[in-house]
Order: structure tokens, then C-alpha cells, then sequence
């Protein structure tokens, strides 16, 4: 009996976070989805080019990363699966340096990630054993008492509110999306339910209306919905500028220099203003404002005589550089924020800012508060203001969401951070018995770690339903092809790479890539001696070529285990199809250039779908030695960056079509990165004109067959 409260928390335990793993299952599908419609949206409105979407779902796109991390860790929590631990571990590793690289920049094309993670996700906990586990475990009863032991009866002190502060206690929080289709357009009802919970709460006698970077039309919206209302609650107006306008400036001289950069952001806000038609009394700066580039032109801006203050938006995740971002003259008045129950801002950071003077707030991300997980500590179906007062930040909700006066338990939701925290595990375990789980759940997948990447891939498994592959020749040898791939100076081709099934279905979407319009043109091809594009994936289908390579966990052991730096993933560069035609002359000798941050985990590939040409690779190895391969359909040639020296000769009549694509074991980005991303040109290029030529011709072909 003395045994019987501690075998009953632990069952609600293992029940909460069963329950927590199979949601967060959910809204990692809910999110991927609702990113891609985002995504699809913004790129046929034509406001963004198919690559230059990234900017735009960062922070969706981290939701993602947050909550399949929160799956993984809740689904050990409640029982691990030793026969899974190894690659439940290579997973959590994975995010963790995808959050990493996360919380420095953007992700360029999320895509090629998105495709292993969704994949091994869903292997793990979408269904089978541990699936069936983790729905039996959920449903037993949850005593929350028995989550937080002794912190049960405890509250804990909250932290005031900045004093005499300029930017209210309550906001409310509008992006693009306003009046867009699935967008919600009640604007002025929204701010007037906040305006009436700031004089219930006794927090706010103004609402804060918090405008997010958006396009002129959209600002034209909400200038259009406030001056047809009858009545309007008091606001104080804040805008955001977005980070891209600086990072677009241009690496000339020129157009770095300060009172270059000074006035580009001066016109911009002075064009927010005037497309708005609102008195706006505080303007945030994005990150990229305070980069020792970009800071001289910002300070020499600063410092003119102004009608509104300034604030700096952005993502911090450790003090010391929450310190160094607001430590500026002119000081800024506040800082805002990402903080959700699964990425909360750093405790220590809000305590520092507040100390200094400077007003934080709380900005939720839209997808995270119509969480299915968030609903599991919060009962309501609303977002509660008094968790951001709690910790002494201003609240906002995003526009469409519900908020409430309701106080969650405070405690119990750092469970919820800890589960998605991308940072290293404590030495020490502390807490409450569910973050106690959590953390013999991190342990347990950090022990599992030492076995990535060390223990030779094993063939897939044989089900009916088809899973991508490589065959039993290429996983045979590994130790042997890591010796050979050093000895060439880090290049290694492979012949038969892909299993029979896998390889056809590459053949069949690349044929069918050619006649869509899911490719991208890369304007530095000139459609003579290389035609073709990057590969778009805005529609989730199964034989993306995204989930038969990046997806494909088998061949990302093989580069692992034959790179031998440790564990390897799916970069997020796109991956590209191209064609070297019948009077190709090729391509001239060349070392891969390095795009991430750490060379020997930044790989290059050339898979070779068809080759009835006479072109052939050639390469010197590390002794100096010349080697001439001709690569047949299905092979494979992976290459490190700054090392072997390789050339492609003229096709004299033939065709060679190939996919190039990249595996990182860093998404840290090189200096060089962002030179390689932009893609500009307009009909006239030579290689989209040659791509559509290529379409319609491929088009014709199907047409003529199926007459």
C-alpha cells in the first residue's frame, strides 16, 4: 500500500504525456499544412517568388520544429521503446540543430528537412507498437496533483509589469493574413473584447494594436476597417519593419554605407505611416537593424528628431546577448518577443530588460495558440492573458484567437518548454515529477546518441506499403567506401545506389517534373550547356522527390556512415533538376563551394537519373591521380565542399539529366550562404525560355501517345 500513490503518479504521468506525444502528432500535421497553404497562398498572389517565401513562415516553421520535438520527448516520457531509441535519438538531434540554426537566421527552403522529420516521426509514433502504447497509456485519468508533486499547493511570485509604461498591458497582434481567405477580418469587434478584459483586469485602460510587417494593400485594410467603425476603443499603434528590407539592401559599398541605410528605413516607415493613416507611437526594429553592418545607418536614424519610439523585435535565447541587443543609445523602450507555452521568453532576459528600464512583450505564434498540446494544460479555448502578466510582459493575442482572464497553472506549463527546449540538458534534475519524466526522457535520448551514425544501417524493413530505399549493394562495404571517399580527397561515385522501387519512382516524377510547373528556373543556367531548376514542393504528394531522398532515412545513414563526421541530414537548399542537352559543353573543372558552416559536413550530390551521352566526370584524388567515371542512370556521386577538384565533359550528342541536392550535419549557414539564394530573371532568360520550351514539348509527347 505505502507503494500505491507513487504507482499512481506515475500512471498519470505516463497518461499526460502519452496524451501530450499523440497531440503534438496532430499539430505537427495541422501546422505542416496550414505553412504549406501560407506558403501556397503568398506564392501565387505573386507578393513572393517561389524561393523567397522563407522570411514569411520562419516562425511557423519553428512552431513545426517546437512541437515534433515536444512529440518525441513526450512519447519516451510516457514509455520508451528500446528498439526504437537509436533512431528516436538521431530524430531529437536533428531539431536540436535545425533550432539551433533556428534562432540565428531563417530556414531557406523547409522543405527538404520537413520531409525526414515528418517521415521519421511518423514511422515512430504514427502508428505500430509504440503508437498503439501511447493511445492505451492516454487514456487513463490525469490527477494533475500528481504531475506537480509538492509544487502542487506552491505559487509561485510574479513579476510586475513595467511601470509607467508606454506600450499597454494588452495588444492584439495583425499580420498579412488580415481579410485573406481563411483570415479573419474582425478587427475592431476583436480590439474591443480586449479593451473590455483590460478594464476587467484592471491591466490596461488602452489596447495595444500591434502591426506586423505587411504588404501596402493589407495596411490599406486595416486603415479602411478602424475609420468605418462607429466607436473604436483608445490604441496605441506600434508597426514592424521586416528584417528582409535590410538584408536586401545589397552588399555593395554603396548601398552599406549609413545615411544610405538610415533612409531606406526612414522612407519605409514614413510609407507604413501613410498607407496606415494612424498615429503610430512606437516602431520595432528586426534583429538584422542591430548587425554591426546595418547598426551605424540605424543609429545615424535614431538620432533625428522622431514622433514615435522604437523597440526591437527579436528572438533571444540566452541573456547575454538579450543584454548586448538592448544595451544601445538611443535606448529602445521595449522588446518584443516570441513567447508561447512551448518557446516561453528567457526568464533571466524578461528580469534583466525589466531592470533596465525596457518594457517586454509577449508575442504568441498564431498556430501555437490553437494548439491541440496547448489545450492539455490550458482547459479553455483561449489564450490566457495573465500567463504573459504573470512574468511581467505586456500580453498580445494574434488576431482570430480568443483571449481570456483565466490564470493556467504556471508551473506546469515550463513542462511544456522543457519538452520542446532545443537547448542542452541541465547536469542536474530538478522539478516537479513531470518535468522529471521529461528529463530521464532527454537522458534516455541522449544516451542513444552515441550509436548514431556508428552502428552500420541496416536494410529497410520489407511492408506492403512502398518506403524509400537504397539497395543491399550500397549498404554492404561502408567502412571500406569511407576509406575510399577520404582517399579521393572526399568524392566517391556508386553505381545500382537506389533500390528498384525507389529508383523507378524517381524516374517517373522527374518525367513528370519536366511537363509541370513545379520547377523553378535557376537563372544562372543558360538552358544550352545546363538546362533546368529547383524543384518546388507546395503540394504534399508521395512521390515528391523531397520524401523519396530526403525522406529516405536508409540513404541518409549511407552518407553518414560514408562521410563518418557524425550524423548527416537533408540540407534546406532545394534540391535541382538538370540537363546537360545535346550540345552541352559541359561544365569546367571546379571544387564544390562551401555554403555551411563546418566543411566536412557539407556535402554535394549528383544523382544521375538517365545518361545516353558520351560525358563523363572527371576528378583527381588526394594522391593527385585522375579518374574518369561515365555515370549510369541510378548512380551516385557525393562530393565535400573546398575539396576534390572535378570537371564534366561535353555530352557529343547524348543527354544527362541528374538531381544535385545537399546533406548537412550543421545547418549553421556559411558567410557565403544567402549569395547563393537569390534567383531573379524575367522571361527573357535563356533558361526559362528553354525550360518551357522543354515542358511544352514533353507535353506534346504524352498528348501524341494517347492518341
Amino acid at each position: 500500500l505505502a507503494q500505491l500513490p507513487v504507482v499512481l503518479s506515475a500512471q498519470s504521468i505516463a497518461a499526460h504525456s502519452a496524451a501530450a506525444a499523440l497531440a503534438a502528432l496532430q499539430d505537427v500535421q495541422r501546422i505542416e499544412q496550414r505553412i504549406l497553404d501560407d506558403e501556397g497562398r503568398r506564392i501565387s498572389s505573386g507578393d513572393v517568388g517561389p524561393l523567397e517565401a522563407y522570411s514569411f513562415v520562419h516562425q511557423s516553421v519553428g512552431l513545426l520544429f517546437d512541437t515534433a520535438l515536444s512529440a518525441i520527448r513526450n512519447a519516451v516520457a510516457a514509455q520508451p521503446q528500446k528498439d526504437l531509441m537509436v533512431e528516436a535519438a538521431s530524430l531529437e538531434r536533428q531539431l536540436r540543430e535545425l533550432l539551433i540554426a533556428h534562432f540565428k537566421e531563417p530556414l531557406f527552403f523547409w522543405h527538404g528537412p520537413k520531409w525526414l522529420i515528418k517521415s521519421k516521426l511518423l514511422r515512430l509514433l504514427g502508428s505500430g507498437p509504440w503508437h498503439e502504447k501511447l493511445k492505451e497509456l492516454s487514456m487513463a485519468p490525469v490527477v494533475p496533483t500528481d504531475l506537480l508533486g509538492d509544487k502542487a499547493a506552491v505559487k509561485e511570485a510574479a513579476r510586475p509589469l513595467l511601470q509607467d509604461s508606454k506600450v499597454p498591458a494588452i495588444g492584439l497582434a495583425v499580420d498579412d493574413s488580415f481579410c485573406s481567405p481563411g483570415g479573419s477580418c474582425n478587427l475592431v469587434e476583436e480590439l474591443t473584447a480586449l479593451s473590455q478584459l483590460g478594464k476587467e483586469s484592471g491591466k490596461a485602460s488602452k489596447v495595444h494594436l500591434l502591426i506586423l510587417p505587411c504588404p501596402e494593400d493589407t495596411l490599406k485594410k486595416i486603415r479602411d476597417g478602424l475609420v468605418a467603425a462607429k466607436a473604436l476603443p483608445k490604441l496605441f499603434v506600434s508597426v514592424s519593419l521586416p528584417g528582409e528590407l535590410l538584408e536586401a539592401a545589397g552588399p555593395s559599398p554603396e548601398a552599406m554605407k549609413p545615411e544610405k541605410i538610415g533612409k531606406l528605413m526612414e522612407e519605409y516607415i514614413l510609407d507604413i505611416q501613410k498607407a496606415v493613416g494612424l498615429t503610430v507611437g512606437l516602431v520595432w526594429m528586426p534583429y538584422a537593424a542591430f548587425k554591426k553592418q546595418f547598426w551605424p545607418g540605424t543609429q545615424k536614424m535614431l538620432a533625428k528628431t522622431r514622433s514615435w519610439d522604437y523597440g526591437i523585435h527579436a528572438e533571444v535565447s540566452i541573456p547575454a546577448v538579450a543584454k548586448k541587443l538592448l544595451d544601445r543609445s538611443p535606448k529602445p523602450t521595449a522588446w518584443l518577443t516570441t513567447d508561447d507555452f512551448l518557446r516561453p521568453a528567457n526568464e533571466e532576459a524578461v528580469a534583466a530588460t525589466l531592470e533596465a528600464g525596457i518594457a517586454c512583450v509577449s508575442l504568441p505564434r498564431k498556430e501555437a495558440v490553437a494548439a491541440n498540446l496547448s489545450a492539455l494544460y490550458f482547459s479553455e479555448e483561449a489564450w490566457p492573458l495573465p500567463w504573459a502578466w504573470h512574468r511581467g510582459l505586456a500580453a498580445s493575442v494574434p488576431l482570430g484567437a480568443t483571449a481570456s482572464l483565466k490564470a493556467p497553472q504556471m508551473e506546469l506549463l515550463k513542462a511544456v518548454a522543457f519538452a520542446a527546449s532545443h537547448l542542452d540538458l541541465p547536469a542536474k534534475q530538478t522539478g516537479f515529477p513531470l518535468q522529471a519524466a521529461l528529463y530521464d526522457a532527454r537522458s534516455t535520448l541522449k544516451a542513444a546518441e552515441v550509436s548514431i551514425g556508428v552502428l552500420p544501417p541496416s536494410a529497410p524493413e520489407t511492408k506492403l506499403a512502398f518506403s524509400p530505399g537504397v539497395s543491399t549493394k550500397t549498404l554492404t562495404g561502408l567502412e571500406e567506401k569511407a576509406k575510399i571517399f577520404k582517399a579521393n580527397d572526399h568524392i566517391i561515385y556508386a553505381e545500382d545506389f537506389f533500390d528498384v522501387p525507389t529508383f523507378q519512382a524517381i524516374k517517373e516524377e522527374t518525367q513528370r517534373l519536366w511537363r509541370s510547373t513545379d520547377i523553378e528556373a535557376n537563372c544562372n543556367l543558360d538552358g544550352k550547356n545546363r538546362l533546368g531548376g529547383y524543384i518546388m514542393d507546395l503540394i504534399t504528394q508521395n512521390s515528391s522527390l523531397y520524401r523519396l531522398i530526403y525522406g529516405n532515412d536508409p540513404f541518409r545513414q549511407w552518407v553518414s556512415a560514408v562521410n563518418a563526421e557524425g550524423p548527416m541530414w537533408p540540407s534546406d537548399f532545394p534540391i535541382e533538376l538538370r540537363e546537360y542537352g545535346m550540345d552541352s559543353k559541359g561544365m569546367g573543372c571546379h571544387p564544390d563551394l562551401q555554403m555551411y558552416k563546418v566543411p566536412r559536413k557539407d556535402l554535394e550530390f549528383a544523382f544521375t537519373v538517365d545518361n545516353d551521352s558520351r560525358c563523363n566526370v572527371t576528378f583527381w584524388d588526394a594522391a593527385g591521380k585522375l579518374h574518369t567515371v561515365q555515370t549510369k542512370p541510378n548512380s551516385l556521386m557525393m562530393v565535400g565542399v573546398n575539396a576534390a577538384t572535378h570537371c564534366v565533359s561535353p555530352t557529343e550528342g547524348g543527354s544527362r539529366s541528374i538531381l544535385k541536392f545537399i546533406y548537412v550535419g550543421d545547418y549553421r549557414k556559411s558567410n557565403e550562404f544567402w549569395h547563393y539564394t537569390s534567383n531573379e530573371c524575367d522571361d527573357a532568360n535563356p533558361n526559362r525560355q528553354m525550360l518551357d520550351d522543354r515542358r511544352a514539348q514533353r507535353l506534346r509527347e504524352v498528348r501524341s501517345a494517347e492518341l
